[in-house]
């Protein structure tokens, strides 16, 4: 036999050993993965694994898209009758009832669940009598008393001036659409250094409930467009 046909059965010995050695280590591996250690195939496994886990955590963000889509738009206004007008502006004085009609709308898409809020504000607490806030007609929504509260509305080193706050719960879904709140309010004649130095306007807020989302939360409070005076003593002589 040659030297070259030696060499090449020598060789051919050594490939038929490294394979068997390989597949002899692989099952090692395999047969320690029953002890705690971690198989190729276990890896595998745990890879095909991971998109049922994400599917999983997934799961409640698609839940959170089953609330409503909602766009709630409010709008204030002051009395609707005036007592004159001062500096241009016009003016209120009392003792007097105001009447107030304020606009809420949901611009959809969808219907607004029931549990929602609107808010109505009015400039210095002292010169109503809070008690007397009456609603007079909210079209087909049925509003339930939900508190009250203020806000300061003070500017520099100004006089200090609050706004009253009344707040309504809406028991009813409100369909896409608007509808009007028309309520009143008794005004006391008291005058003091906040009415006799503002000018101030009215203000509304229209808040979804659990529910609902908001898809523009930017339009959901409001100012009235112009400033008037409340109260305001020199606006008696206009």
């Amino acid at each position: 036999m040659s030297l070259l046909w030696t060499r090449y059965l020598w060789l051919y010995a050594q490939v038929i050993e490294g394979d068997a050695v390989v597949e002899q280590q692989s099952a090692a591996v395999t047969r320690d993965s029953g002890c705690g250690g971690v198989s190729r195939r276990a890896v595998v496994s745990a890879a095909w694994a991971a998109p049922v886990v994400l599917a999983a955590t997934a799961a409640p963000r698609a839940a959170a898209s089953t609330n409503a889509q909602v766009d709630l738009v409010a709008t204030a206004r002051h009395p609707i009758d005036s007592d004159g007008s001062h500096n241009s502006l016009a003016y209120y004085e009392g003792p007097r009832l105001c009447d107030f009609t304020f606009t809420f709308a949901n611009e959809g898409p969808d219907v607004l669940p029931a549990g929602s809020r609107i808010e109505l504000g009015v400039p210095f607490p002292s010169i109503w009598n809070l008690d007397s806030l009456t609603i007079v007609s909210s079209g087909a929504q049925t509003l339930v008393p939900a508190g009250r509260g203020t806000v300061d509305i003070t500017t520099g080193d100004n006089p200090t001036a609050y706004r009253q706050l009344f707040y309504f719960t809406v028991t009813t879904p409100v369909p896409v659409g608007a509808f009007n709140v028309n309520f009143t309010i008794q005004m006391n004649g008291t005058q003091n250094t906040a009415t006799n130095f503002y000018y101030v306007r009215t203000t509304a807020r229209f808040t979804p409930g659990v529910g609902a989302n908001d898809i523009d939360p930017g339009n959901n409070a409001d100012f009235a467009d112009n400033y008037a005076y409340y109260n305001h003593a020199p606006a008696t002589t206009p």
